[in-house]
């Protein structure tokens, strides 16, 4: 599970394009998108986990 401080200091590869100049690697950015989305759907079952059992 990514921590705030691991997307504050991600650092993404990247290369020259002729056409935009330095851009990011698509897929490196990918990868880190899927963890991201990874992390808010585990924290999203643990706070409806919490929700109900505190109204339970």
């Amino acid at each position: 599970m990514l921590t705030p401080n691991d997307v504050r200091h991600r650092k993404f590869r990247t290369y020259r394009s002729l056409l935009h100049g330095e851009v990011y690697d698509v897929e490196d950015v990918d990868d880190f998108l899927d963890s991201v989305a990874d992390t808010i759907e585990v924290l999203g079952k643990e706070a409806l986990k919490a929700k109900e059992k505190n109204n339970g």
